[in-house]
């Protein structure tokens, strides 16, 4: 206990140490307290005793036939447990999951333990409560409990969209968290970037950010995709962080890419970062993943009419700098081989070949969404039966970096709404259409307008 404590001393002495004059939360600088992350039931900044578990967070398998909940401990424990019921009944099932312990790549080599827990089949349509436990020499520390539905006998649903959230600033924060606890969205999808960096002070500041973000992802299963600031040492925090993910289900090789389907819809996590750090065989591997993926979820398009593919790195943007011109250019069309002159096969021409519909996207710190696109030129003014896919950018949920200005124009003939305020995605789907509505985060963490909404029908 006293080389644990001491430890942990050491750790936030060097954390504190390496604040700076640049924004609170930022690369390489603490977060501190801010009127978005100080709420109600948020306590990511706090001590957490050694067995005690934190970082709380539940992924779905296809149909939300099971969930996955995935905690970490400080300490290594004998036994990790999760128990669930459902809400109305008292019958409780204990289940038991894998262990590991995840140690950060810098200097310290922090280490903390994680712990994996697959639930039994779910029924559908009901409203499951859960906590984790950790047992250690005869006693066990319990988590709250918290609440997650699957999915109902309807054939609607809805779920968030968001990108680019950090502990500070986080604008959209107050908001999510409402419609979290809500029972109203089936899952989260969130296109990159989280906590900046998650690596950051030996791993200490993504503790703190899955401990904010706990009140998010412990109560609508997370299903995202890593972004730029999910990088280092090989994106292990996100490998690790988020183990829980469907990526077995899809036989991919790890949580960067997966894909799992929900009634009507596809969804599809492809990481845009594997064209921008990748070696050539992880970007061929990847590629032809996802061109299987896509080609088995073609065949099923009776069944789930929508294919919505979810990524960092935007193929079209409208705001200032290189990730609009010459990044989004090379994602569209592949990044040259060694040879410098045959090309990896790019983003645009699967997505065009297999028929997907909507590319969610973040990275730009703001909200944009395309026409019908296809090689840079809009393809149609309507969403019904489209010949094309369009693509949303909805990195404006709030981060320390602020926000990014669009040019001044004129604008590309694919660009249809753009927006530079704080804000979320909510997206509803049905078996003939699919509907995206853009929410204003107000900078004083209320519910403001309605900045966007379109439908892609049928």
């Amino acid at each position: 206990m006293r080389l644990t404590f001491a430890a942990g001393v050491l750790s936030l002495f060097s954390y504190v140490c390496h604040a700076s004059a640049e924004a609170a939360g930022s690369p390489g600088v603490a977060a501190v307290p801010d009127k978005y992350n100080t709420l109600p039931g948020v306590d990511w900044n706090r001590t957490y005793a050694p067995t005690e578990p934190q970082q709380i967070h539940l992924s779905f398998g296809s149909e939300s036939k099971y969930a996955r909940v995935q905690f970490a401990t400080l300490e290594q424990v004998d036994k990790a447990i999760l128990r669930y019921w459902p809400k109305s009944k008292k019958n409780r099932v204990s289940r038991y999951g894998k262990d590991w312990a995840f140690v950060d790549g810098g200097a310290e080599h922090r280490t903390i333990y994680l712990h994996d827990i697959k639930t039994e089949n779910l029924k559908p349509a009901t409203i499951y409560s859960y906590q984790v436990g950790a047992a250690k020499n005869g006693n066990t520390t319990w988590s709250s409990v918290y609440e997650f539905h699957t999915a109902s006998k309807h054939n609607t649903f809805e779920f968030l969209a968001i990108a680019d959230i950090g502990i500070n600033n986080a604008v959209a924060l107050p908001q999510i968290i409402k419609a979290a606890e809500s029972h109203k969205y089936d899952f989260l999808t969130l296109s990159g970037d989280q906590a900046y960096n998650m690596d950051d002070f030996n791993g200490l500041k993504g503790d703190e950010y899955m401990n904010l973000l706990q009140e998010v992802y412990a109560k609508v299963p997370y299903m995202g995709v890593p972004g730029n600031h999910e990088g280092a040492y090989n994106f292990s925090h996100y490998k690790n962080r988020f183990a829980n993910l469907p990526f077995e289900e899809s036989k991919s090789p790890n949580s960067l890419l997966y894909s799992f389907n929900y009634k009507s819809l596809h969804l599809v996590s492809f990481s845009t970062e594997v064209y921008l750090t990748g070696t050539e065989d992880m970007i061929e591997t990847a590629v032809n993943w996802l061109n299987s993926d896509l080609e088995k979820a073609n065949k099923q398009r009776d069944e789930r009419p929508f294919i919505v593919v979810i990524t960092h790195h935007p193929l079209y943007c409208s705001s200032q700098g290189s990730d609009c011109t010459t990044t989004a250019k090379m994602l569209r069309e592949g990044p040259l081989k060694a040879d410098n002159v045959t090309r990896h096969d790019g983003l645009e021409p699967i997505l065009l070949k297999h028929k997907v519909d909507m590319l969610l996207t973040g990275h730009v710190h703001n909200y944009e969404r395309t026409y019908p696109v296809a090689n840079d030129s809009r393809t149609a003014e309507s969403y019904k039966n489209a010949p094309s896919y369009m693509q949303v950018i909805t990195g404006n949920a709030g981060q320390p970096e602020g926000g990014a200005e669009f040019t001044s124009g004129p604008y590309k003939d694919w660009s249809a709404v753009r927006y530079s305020g704080y804000g979320f995605s909510t997206v509803r789907v049905s078996p003939t259409e699919l509907t995206l509505t853009h929410h204003e985060a107000k900078k004083d963490g209320s519910l403001g307008r309605v900045i966007d909404e379109f439908t892609i029908s049928k």
